[in-house]
This record gives structure tokens, C-alpha cells and sequence, in this order.
């Protein structure tokens, strides 16, 4: 019997990766990440060819990093067959990313210099809130949890602030921005925008394009029609839809229904009547009608066109498809500022209704609403507002509502349904109005009285701003010399915000609250009642009287206040008055409050969670604490050269 020798597995080559055609192995690498594929890329030359393929790479970075500068054009070379470099960008954003996750780190370390590092992220552009997101994110999973997420959130809010001006500078002086008037109000969103994906202007105009996606699925045979029909068609499923207008049981004057990606992210879609005409006039365009809110005083309504020729033999049609008479007056070079008419000018209110209003009631209407405007007046109010116009009002619009505001509810307003919370910082919305005044100034009176208003503003809340506030507000103050300054090279205020940044923090302690000398009599009254600094930087309390949770980060022996604060707050009236120690204490993430000591309630670990700490202090405390230690119930602290115990 024949024997039939079976060679020993042991003794068979091994199959090789590089033994398979290429177009496998790059199938194979594409489900890598960068790190792993640089690393076989060193095997041999083999893999480098293949591993370098640039295709491969071009998946990876549209995989890894949803934002993007425009500085990269990524747009265009996607759709750019030749461009061959997409590793090159990948190392680029790569590289930002490291350089932004040591800025936050040095941050949160270092307790001078922070605005510098700021900065120095903030120069590589949009690309970097990928990273800034991821930080916040993660925040939870470090021993810096309070600390990352603010500073995280600080750097994410100034660059989400500096797209916006970004913008706003190129519609002030170019004049071939599509969609003016939607892009202005989008940068409103970008200052009041949170640590969150979604609400920057890319997703505004997303957003505004699956409403139009919408429209042509529910009205198919709309192309088909007449400008007005299609004008009345769209506002009934606009308001169908509830897409515009604000719910009966919803507050008219709410700061959400201010801005436009706000009035587009929430569940109910409540806007102003300027916000809601706009949606509107972003649909209607779509549809080739020409359309835009109009100023209209007191209740903005949309005007809208029919749209012009194809070309210049073919006749002007008016709202229902007809060509206007020969007599009908028209301006070939400036078709928006034409003289308002029954045949070419339909005014919607699509906040009330779908029904369009003639404009003969239009033109009585303004006799009550602007009983003295000239005959000149009368016509603007009837035509096509400019951006700038109803930028300048949608401000106003917002200052007011935030100074009618209870002084309660001053610090943020919250709106909560079923589905979203609206959590909406006043300072961010206030702030967002007075930049969009001084971009767009009404008059030179007008920009003197809202670049006091928004210095003030950046000086008391957003001194982290400090490039936005060099690059775009000092070179709009030359000529006025109570602000002057050559983008922060001369200002004193952007000077003395420097100079603080890169000064160490002086410790101060205990011991040192008592100096050797004559005391005063606040000093003899603590000392009279054996009073003296019984809580810790951190500690969390109750307030005895009024109720509210706050953290101590800092404190004086006595209190420090001015003579008139004093006497306004009564404090003589305390049972242990002025002498004794008064603490500096935050009450939520911007609000801070000054306590005498009697009346701080230290509250026990069981009734104040971690939870409790993250929703009740979000923010702002990061810069003075890293975490919360929920066996103490304190904070522990951030500036470990401030505040520290004898």
C-alpha cells in the first residue's frame, strides 16, 4: 500500500499581506486610522506606496474632522480631481488639533498667559472645534473635569464669535455674498451657540434647505404656477407646517424667538415676524420668485416679485404671468428699488396669515403707523429691506427684550417643552446685538453710544475675547478718541487686560488677613466676637436668607465693599455688621455675589451632587476649580497658587 506523504503545515510559507493586489490591500488600510497607517507605511516601501495612496487619505479626513476653515476650500478641492495632497491637509489638521489640546492643557495648568494661548489656537481657524467639542465631551473622564470644560468652552465660544465677524466683515464690504440678509442673522446664532454640533451657519442654510425640500414634496405642481400663487402657495404650508409665527402659549417677547438658527433648531419653530419673513423669503427665492422682508414699521412683511427676465428681449411679467403694460415703469439696473405696484409687489404677513394684503392697504395702514413720514418714507417702508437694515433692527429687537428682562431672570433664560431646553445666556444675546451695531452703525452717534455699550460689555464678561475685540472693534474707532487705539498696540483697556493676563496671581492667605498695624473698627469688631474665616475656597452653600446654592472662591476679613454698596445692602443692619468676614462666592457660571459670613449655610455631601454641581455651576467656575469632591462637598481648586490653606 502506497504511503502518500502529507507535507507538515509548520512547513508551508505563511500567506502575505503584500502577495495581494494592491487595490485589496488599500480595501484593507482604508478601515485604519492615520495613526496605524503611518506606522505600516515604515514596513517596507511596498506598503508606503500603498498606505500613501491618496484616496485612502482623502477618506480619512472627511471621516475625522467635520469643521472646516474656508482658508482650506475644501469644497473646491473635493470637487477638484487633480488635487493630490489630501495627506499633506490631513498633517495639517492634525497637527492644529495637537497644538489646540495644548493650549487647553496649558490652560488649565498655568494660571497666567491663558488669553495668549487663546489666541494662538484661535489663528488655525473653525477646523479646530472638532477638538474643542471632543474636549468638552471628555471632560467628565479627567481629574480636570470643571476646569477642561471651561476652558474648552471659552475657546470654542471666541471662535464661534470670530466666524461670525469674520463674515459680518466681508458682507459689510463686498457686495457678492449670496444671501445676505440670512447670513447676517445667522451670525447672531454663532454668540449665543453652545458647546454643540449643530447651530452654526452651514447648518442655518441646511436647515432652511430641507424646508424648501419640504415644500416641493408637499406642493409638487408648484413650479407650475403663477408668482402669486406659488407666493400665497408657500406661505399656507409655511404656516400648515407651523414653521412660522410663534404658538399661541409661547411668550411673544422670548429672547429664542430673536434669532434665526434658534427659530429653526427648537420643535415649535417660534420666531418674530422679522424672523418668520425671512424664512419665507429664503423659500420663495428657491422657488425663482424674488423676495424679501420689507421695513415696514412696527410688523415686518415680505415683498414679493416676480422674477426678471431671462433675458433682456424677453418681456417683464407680473404676478400672474402676464406681461406689465408698456407704461409700467421699471429700472433694468436696480429691479429691487422699483416703484411698489399691484402688478409686481405682493405684501405676505406669513407670521398672522397667508392672505396677501393689497397695496393700497399697505399705504393706509402707514398713516396710522408712521403718521409723520415723508412721501419718500412712505415708499422705502414698501420695498425690499437691505441686510443692513434688518440686521440693525433684529439687534434692536434683541436689546430689548434682554433689558425687559425681570432682573431675576438676567443672568439666563430657559425655555423648556417636551422635546429641547433652550438654555440662552442674556450677556451672549446682548452682546451679540451690540457687536452687530457696531459692525453696522446706524449713524455716528449710533456707533459711539453702542461701542461704549459693548466695551463696557467685553470689559466686565468677555475679556477672553481679546482677538475678536482687536481685530474687528479697535479699527473701527479711529477718529474717536474716547475709544481710540491701533488694534490694541496703544488702548489702555486691551493693554491692562494683557498686562493682568501675564501677571502671576499673588497668593493670599489666611494669615496674612490680619496685618501687623492700627486696626480698623471693622478688624476690632471681628475680634470682639471671635469672628474669623470659617470656610474654605470651595465649599458649597446655602444662602440663609434667600435661599440661592453658590461656591466660595474667595474672601476678605471684613468687607471690602465701597461705602455707598454698604449701605445700600443694609449691611450695618446684620447682627455682626461690617466687621466680620465676607465671602466671593458664584452663584451659576457668570453671577457672582458678595456674603457675609452669617449667612452661609455650608450644605453636607447628601445634599449637593455631582450633578447637582455640573448643573448648577456650568461653566465659569472651570476657571477656578477642576472638580467637584462629592465626599466634601467642595470644589477643589484650580489656581493651586491662590487661595492656598496655612
Amino acid at each position: 500500500m502506497t504511503q502518500i506523504r502529507r507535507e507538515s503545515s509548520a512547513l508551508r510559507p505563511l500567506p502575505r499581506l503584500d502577495a495581494l493586489p494592491d487595490e485589496v490591500i488599500q480595501a484593507i488600510l482604508q478601515q485604519l486610522d492615520a495613526l496605524t497607517l503611518i506606522t505600516i507605511s515604515t514596513v517596507s516601501r511596498h506598503f508606503q506606496a500603498v498606505a500613501n495612496e491618496q484616496l485612502i487619505w482623502k477618506d480619512l479626513l472627511l471621516q475625522n474632522f467635520r469643521f472646516w476653515d474656508d482658508k482650506h476650500e475644501l469644497s473646491k478641492k473635493v470637487g477638484d480631481p487633480s488635487f493630490h495632497d489630501w495627506k499633506d491637509l490631513y498633517a495639517v489638521r492634525h497637527t492644529s488639533n495637537v497644538a489646540t489640546r495644548r493650549a487647553v492643557q496649558y490652560m488649565i495648568d498655568e494660571p497666567v498667559g491663558r488669553l495668549a494661548k487663546a489666541q494662538d489656537a484661535l489663528e488655525y481657524g473653525y477646523g479646530i472645534k472638532d477638538v474643542l467639542l471632543e474636549l468638552n465631551k471628555d471632560a467628565s473622564l479627567t481629574d480636570c473635569v470643571l476646569a477642561q470644560r471651561y476652558w474648552s468652552q471659552m475657546v470654542l465660544a471666541c471662535l464661534n464669535r470670530s466666524v461670525a465677524l469674520d463674515q459680518w466683515t466681508r458682507i459689510r464690504y463686498r457686495t457678492d455674498i449670496a444671501n445676505p440678509t440670512e447670513t447676517a442673522l445667522a451670525c447672531l446664532d454663532m454668540f449665543v451657540l453652545g458647546p454643540t454640533v449643530e447651530g452654526d451657519i452651514n447648518d442655518t442654510f441646511r436647515r432652511l434647505d430641507e424646508m424648501v425640500d419640504a415644500v416641493r414634496a408637499g406642493t409638487p405642481d408648484l413650479d407650475d404656477q403663477t408668482p402669486r400663487q406659488k407666493a400665497i402657495a408657500i406661505a399656507e404650508f409655511l404656516r400648515a407646517k407651523k414653521w412660522v409665527g410663534i404658538d399661541e402659549d409661547r411668550d411673544y417677547y422670548s429672547i429664542e424667538n430673536q434669532f434665526l438658527g434658534l427659530a429653526l433648531r427648537s420643535p415649535h419653530r417660534n420666531s418674530l415676524p422679522l424672523i418668520s419673513c425671512v424664512i419665507y423669503s429664503y423659500v420663495c427665492r428657491a422657488f425663482g420668485l424674488r423676495a424679501q422682508p420689507c421695513s415696514y414699521p412696527m410688523h415686518v412683511h415680505a415683498v414679493v416679485q416676480p422674477p426678471l427676465p431671462s433675458s433682456p428681449t424677453d418681456p417683464q411679467l407680473d404676478l400672474d404671468n402676464r406681461p406689465l403694460p408698456p407704461d409700467h415703469s421699471t429700472d433694468p439696473f436696480n429691479p429691487d428699488k422699483e416703484q411698489p405696484s399691484d402688478l409686481t409687489h405682493l405684501y405676505i404677513d406669513p407670521f398672522n396669515s397667508a392672505t396677501p394684503s393689497t397695496l393700497s392697504r399697505m399705504q393706509s395702514q402707514l398713516q396710522f403707523t408712521a403718521p409723520n413720514a415723508t412721501q419718500t418714507q412712505r415708499v422705502m417702508y414698501l420695498l425690499p429691506a437691505s441686510h443692513r437694515s434688518l440686521l440693525i433692527r433684529s439687534a434692536h429687537n434683541i436689546i430689548r427684550s434682554v433689558q425687559s428682562t425681570p432682573f431675576d431672570a438676567a443672568h439666563r433664560q430657559q425655555t423648556s417643552d417636551t422635546h429641547n431646553t433652550v438654555d440662552i445666556s442674556i450677556y451672549d444675546a446682548a452682546y451679540a446685538a451690540l457687536f452687530a451695531l457696531v459692525m453696522f452703525p446706524s449713524s455716528a452717534q449710533g456707533l459711539a453710544s453702542s461701542l461704549s455699550d459693548l466695551r463696557q460689555h467685553y470689559a466686565h464678561h468677555y475679556i477672553e475675547d481679546l482677538r475678536n475685540y482687536t481685530n474687528h472693534i479697535l479699527p473701527l474707532t479711529t477718529g474717536l478718541g474716547a475709544f481710540g487705539g491701533d488694534r490694541g498696540v496703544t488702548d489702555p483697556l486691551v493693554k491692562l487686560i494683557r498686562d493682568e493676563d501675564n501677571t502671576p496671581k499673588k497668593a493670599k492667605r489666611r494669615s496674612e488677613l490680619r496685618a501687623s498695624g492700627p486696626t480698623t473698627n471693622g478688624e476690632a469688631e471681628a475680634e470682639e466676637s471671635g469672628s474669623d474665616i470659617r470656610f474654605r475656597v470651595g465649599t458649597v452653600f446655602r444662602h440663609r436668607r434667600q435661599g440661592y446654592v453658590a461656591v466660595v472662591y474667595g474672601w476678605d476679613g471684613k468687607c471690602e465693599m465701597e461705602e455707598r454698596w454698604i449701605l445700600g445692602n443694609g449691611v450695618d443692619r446684620l447682627p455682626k455688621g461690617r466687621g466680620q468676614p465676607f465671602y466671593n462666592a458664584f452663584v451659576d457660571d457668570r453671577s457672582t455675589r458678595y456674603v457675609a459670613q452669617e449667612n452661609i449655610v455650608p450644605l453636607r455631601p447628601d445634599e449637593f451632587s455631582a450633578e447637582d454641581a455640573e448643573r448648577t455651576f456650568p461653566a465659569e467656575i472651570g476657571k477656578w476649580f477642576r472638580r467637584y469632591d462629592s465626599q466634601t462637598a467642595r470644589f477643589v481648586s484650580n489656581v493651586r497658587d491662590e487661595y492656598p490653606e496655612d
